[in-house]
């Protein structure tokens, strides 16, 4: 009996840490924005690692045109982005931090919340991005 409960204890110890894994880490490619609409042949590409982020925009040519990176959060379903390092464009946005309620289904990633520019001022966003680590 004892060997029954540990085991069903081990299953749902893993299942909880499968469950959790909703995992960010990877490359993800913008699908959608309620934000700025990107110029044709533009694209957004985040790149999550165990700690930090980066997010960049390149041209049809492949030229980064803008980015931001640095740190997040992800716990109980909210992804917390702070900003510590930008693109000249982007400077406005160092210190600043992002807000969202995230889910992954079928290999999206959708955020949805808002970017903290001061008490003031949040914009508001949702986004779609696709992995693209994964087939």
């Amino acid at each position: 009996m004892k060997t029954k409960v540990f085991f069903f204890l081990a299953i749902f110890a893993a299942s909880i840490l499968v469950c959790n894994a909703q995992d960010l880490k990877g490359t993800w490619k913008a699908v959608s924005s309620s934000g700025n609409t990107l110029p044709e042949g533009f694209t957004n590409i985040k790149m999550i690692t165990p700690t930090h982020f980066i997010w960049i925009m390149s041209d049809k040519d492949g030229n980064i045109v803008s980015g931001s990176g640095g740190t997040y959060t992800a716990k109980d379903g909210v992804y917390t982005e702070t900003i510590l390092y930008t693109l000249p464009g982007m400077k406005n946005w160092k210190g600043k931090k992002g807000v969202y309620k995230y889910e992954i289904i079928n290999g999206k990633l959708t955020i949805s919340g808002e970017l903290e520019f001061d008490e003031n001022k949040k914009v508001k966003n949702e986004e779609v991005w696709e992995n693209i680590d994964k087939p």
